[in-house]
């Protein structure tokens, strides 16, 4: 009993040990290491960009994201070129890098990594894949690069980090109200979710909308199936089947590629399943009626349009290049124009201050009227052909 007792105090003694010495924060060695190689970094970064003649920004993207290489960058170069005829950003000009790794995690990091090294980079823009984000964002904020993705959205369950240098600027939840209004119109109560089962866009626009459905009492049932990529019939016969015995379901949303929805759309011929399928804008390609001949069900998706650039920058891009930009290419030219914003605003650099205040104004760039962003909701009937009609 003695032995029992002297074990209870002398562990009583040590947890009250431990959290004397933690209340000294003698146990954030590793917070307070990183906090200063951070600041380590931002001094060399501003005295670098700030010494250096020319505003080095890089853009990262994919060899297999065709979005990327045809818009989002083109917008980039033409706005760089641009904002260069007026004289810069506070004198300087603008010089683009553009990396494109393949598409894989390791190539990523080490693409990264490189950029983060270089002391005189002032910004990165992007990546454009959802699934780089992670590895991309821990690198800008250890190596204090200030950096936006103007297309890829960010996951909530991405870890906090401080200082936040790492901003967004794709309004995905824009987009719920237009599939959400369409849902309850058509009476659709009861769901399944069909989404790529990685950290992906699929994935991440699948987690933000289930939420918001949930959250709403119209909605009675959801269900989800996630599948991992290069999808086929095997990933979805079972599941669907399983699912529509033993569920009442009303309508699919479907968050892929229409690649992946012609796999879908061959099981559901099989499974003899004529439900209605939602999509978002991953569906808004050229190619979709190829990819939809032999689907025998209604097809809605939601995707952008409009311009959601400052009239002024809008009406001279037009006029110098001929034509009017698409919406992923107005993305890529808002990512430079928020940092000819900040830099204006800023008056000088510094890596923190640039990082947070883009973060800042690309959070707030569509809450208000100033950038209104049409949705559009297309129907596609299954007469065969993949005739298409669109609906606002």
């Amino acid at each position: 009993m003695k032995k029992i007792n002297l074990t209870i105090i002398l562990l009583l003694g040590v947890l009250c040990i431990f959290l004397a010495l933690d209340s000294f924060g003698i146990f954030n060695f590793g917070r307070i290491s990183q906090d200063d190689g951070f600041s380590i970094f931002a001094e060399q970064r501003q005295e670098a960009v700030n010494r250096h003649p020319v505003w080095r920004i890089a853009v990262l993207g994919s060899y297999t994201d065709q979005s990327y290489i045809s818009e989002v960058a083109q917008g980039i170069g033409r706005i760089a070129l641009l904002l260069n005829i007026d004289g810069g950003i506070l004198g300087k000009p603008l010089e683009i890098t553009y990396v494109e790794p393949q598409d894989d995690s390791y190539a990523t990091r080490l693409a990264v990594q490189k950029l983060c090294e270089q002391q005189d980079l002032a910004y990165l823009i992007g990546p454009v894949s959802t699934s780089r984000l992670r590895e991309v964002r821990t690198l800008c904020q250890y190596y204090a690069l200030p950096a936006l993705a103007p297309f890829s959205p960010l996951s909530p369950e991405l870890p906090v980090l401080k200082p936040d240098i790492y901003g967004t600027l794709y309004p995905t939840r824009l987009l719920f109200d237009p599939l959400v209004r369409r849902l309850k119109e058509m009476d659709c109560r009861n769901l399944l979710f069909i989404s790529r089962g990685t950290d992906s866009y699929s994935s991440v626009f699948t987690n933000l909308l289930s939420e918001t459905l949930r959250q709403d009492p119209f909605f009675r049932e959801i269900h989800r199936i996630d599948f991992l990529p290069p999808a086929n019939d095997t990933h979805f016969l079972q599941p669907l089947k399983r699912l529509c015995e033993n569920s009442e379901t009303d309508a699919i949303i479907f968050t892929d590629t229409p690649e992946t929805l012609q796999v879908l759309g061959r099981v559901m011929q099989e499974l003899q399943i004529h439900l209605p399928v939602f999509g978002n804008d991953l569906l808004a390609v050229p190619t979709l009626p190829h990819y939809i001949r032999e689907c025998g069900f209604p097809l809605y998706y939601v995707t952008f349009e409009g311009n959601i650039l400052p009239k002024e920058i809008a009406k001279r891009y037009t006029d110098l290049f001929r034509r009017t930009p698409g919406i992923k290419e107005q993305l890529g030219i808002m990512g430079c124009l928020l940092f000819r914003d900040v830099l204006t605003e800023q008056k000088t650099y510094h890596p923190e201050a640039i990082g947070e205040a883009l973060k800042k104004r690309s959070a707030n760039y569509f809450s208000d009227d100033r950038h209104r962003i049409e949705l559009v909701i297309r129907e596609i009937k299954p007469t065969g052909k993949g005739a298409v009609s669109n609906e606002k």
